[in-house]
């Protein structure tokens, strides 16, 4: 491992030269990595001024350096490539491209042999304008009600008003079939139409923790909402995660339990979601759901006290019905039939999802018990924190939200009180990053995630959050720039030469499996795809392939799906980086 790190660290010789461009810049070429024709893997949205740059050059041959054209002042610099010895032999001959010298704003290009990379910005404010359509792409997604964005010709009517009727009676609830709920709104959860209790709590959670750590830079994020008036009382992004928050509450019963997941009993053809007619069921309950409908409720009620008291002290009040509901059910309980998932994801233990984490409900527990904690101050959450201190640490994500809830204690309280917890999550959130941080630096492209499965550019951001997180407790520089790398493969600097965020950097994703956006030939702005996956449900994608199991192909939904928690994960990852380098 020390002998591949070292080949990955090491610094390029550079040789600089000035002088006027003498050719016209190439158009760029469509990359296959299945032939041999050379070309370049950048970061298109950009690098930072005064952070670590790095490119590829795939096919190089028997070159010993690249030009790096500066397309305002027209001048050139001729940079040495380093070759890189990739673990994954199925890879072509790529090197490696430091570039860190480069600190004059502006827009660049490399160019070789006529083949010229994607243009990216060296600068400081690098990823407002993907940072915003991202979260602009949560109003894209909106259901219940009319949605029109002018810009990108994105208009469909009030879609799935009835939602939804009870799919069957269930235990304990006084709720017959013929029962339904009032359950419009929301979001659709990524192509196709259902909404989904375990991934927009943590993609409500997730933004929400990072507008609770940078509220200056989110208030600045102008989303074009339709429908608010004040934005300077209340910023956009607050406004679009009310959507999904408004939403979870119509989820929640009586006695505080989770309804699971609502959607029809068929995958929807291609079709407007306005034109998806078929009858829309509530399905199931579970602990594990209503455990991140506590944490997520209650972390809201924190946002919200200082701009909206009413509605703060609402979210609280359902956090604590629901938690009193797990307070009197020890264990882990879900309603589940195999015809539940006809039309819709399990979001459960399956043969794809093999997560231990999923078998219980405690890391969901623990992630409730730490916000309502923090929200509250109620010893009982304390007491409760301190009995599942040591559950393992894992990246933040809806199969284990844990780390969410251990982070925000050590943020939100370790730094002005000793308490007994603090210590052992400081340790456990460093002891997990040093592995990451060993994975990136012994990859393929600097990848801290070494798990190609379904939604694998998820986890890629997530890693990249746990190091930050590192990196705040303990100030090691290269934390930082193992995150930096992660953002760089999302967009761009990987065996594709493609963002994975669609209009995002000259060259992104093309073909997301989006039901919509296929049958009106559209081109939705801001979405994150799943990303390289070795099983490649949809028989497209090669198999087994690692990293190159991916293709940018609308039917080849296992890779190429967009959905709200991987939207959620990247818009958190470049929040931070761009706090760290961008506007300080």
């Amino acid at each position: 491992m020390d002998k591949i790190r070292n080949i990955l660290l090491i610094t390029t010789s550079i040789f600089l030269s000035s002088h006027a461009l003498s050719y016209q810049l190439p158009e760029i070429q469509a990359v296959d990595v299945k032939d041999n024709k050379l070309y370049f893997s950048v970061n298109q949205a950009g690098y930072f001024t005064k952070a670590p740059k790095v490119a590829y050059i795939t096919n190089f041959q028997l070159k010993k350096s690249v030009t790096l054209l500066n397309l305002g002042d027209k001048s050139t610099s001729t940079l040495k490539i380093t070759p890189v010895h990739f673990e994954n032999k199925e890879l072509a001959p790529t090197a490696r491209i430091d570039f860190d010298h480069v600190k004059t704003k502006g827009k660049y290009a490399f160019v070789s042999d006529g083949i010229r990379s994607p243009i990216f910005t060296v600068g400081d404010d690098i990823y407002r304008e993907g940072i915003t359509k991202l979260l602009r792409s949560y109003y894209l997604q909106r259901c219940g009600q009319y949605v029109v964005d002018s810009d990108y010709g994105i208009e469909h009517k009030a879609c799935h008003v009835n939602d939804g009727v009870l799919a069957r009676p269930l235990q304990n609830l006084s709720l017959d079939k013929s029962s339904a709920i009032s359950a419009t709104g929301g979001w659709h959860d990524a192509g196709d139409f259902g909404k989904y209790v375990s991934t927009t709590t943590v993609s409500v959670g997730r933004i929400l923790s990072s507008y609770q750590h940078y509220p200056f830079y989110l208030n600045d994020i102008n989303l074009k909402l339709p429908a608010n008036p004040n934005p300077k009382k209340l910023p956009d992004t607050l406004l679009e995660m009310k959507v999904g928050l408004a939403w979870l509450l119509t989820m929640q019963n009586d006695n505080g339990l989770l309804f699971r997941k609502l959607s029809g009993n068929k995958w929807p053809s291609l079709m407007s979601p306005y034109d998806d007619r078929q009858t829309r069921y509530v399905y199931g309950v579970s602990t594990d759901d209503t455990a991140k409908f506590v944490a997520t409720m209650a972390l809201a009620a924190r946002i919200f006290k200082d701009i909206d008291k009413k509605l703060a002290e609402q979210y609280l009040a359902a956090a604590e019905k629901s938690w009193h509901y797990l307070e009197q059910k020890k264990g882990f309980q879900i309603d589940w039939i195999k015809s539940d998932d006809r039309g819709s994801g399990p979001y459960i233990a399956n043969s794809t999802d093999i997560e231990f984490s999923l078998t219980h409900d405690k890391d969901d527990r623990f992630w409730a018990a730490a916000e309502l904690y923090i929200t509250s101050k109620k010893n009982k959450y304390l007491v409760y924190i301190n009995q599942n201190i040591e559950l393992p640490l894992n990246v933040f994500e809806w199969k284990d939200p844990a780390l969410l809830g251990k982070w925000h204690l050590v943020t939100q309280l370790c730094r002005t009180k000793k308490l007994a917890f603090c210590r052992v999550l400081t340790q456990q959130i460093l002891a997990k990053a040093e592995q990451s941080l060993a994975r990136y630096q012994a990859s393929d492209y600097q990848l801290a995630n070494q798990k190609f499965i379904w939604g694998s550019n998820k986890l890629v951001a997530e890693e990249g959050m746990l190091m930050l997180m590192a990196y705040q407790l303990n100030k090691d520089e290269r934390y930082v720039e193992a995150a930096i790398a992660q953002a760089d493969y999302l967009l761009g600097a990987n065996p594709f030469s493609l963002s994975f965020i669609t209009d995002v950097g000259e060259s992104s994703v093309q073909n997301v499996s989006h039901i919509f956006a296929r049958a009106e030939k559209l081109q939705i702005p801001g979405l994150l795809v799943g990303g390289p996956n070795n099983l490649a449900q949809a028989k497209i994608a090669p198999k087994n392939k690692g990293i190159l199991s991916y293709v940018d192909h609308a039917k080849s939904y296992a890779v190429n799906e967009y959905a709200i928690d991987y939207n959620a994960s990247a818009i958190a990852l470049l929040i931070q980086l761009s706090t760290l380098h961008g506007q300080e």
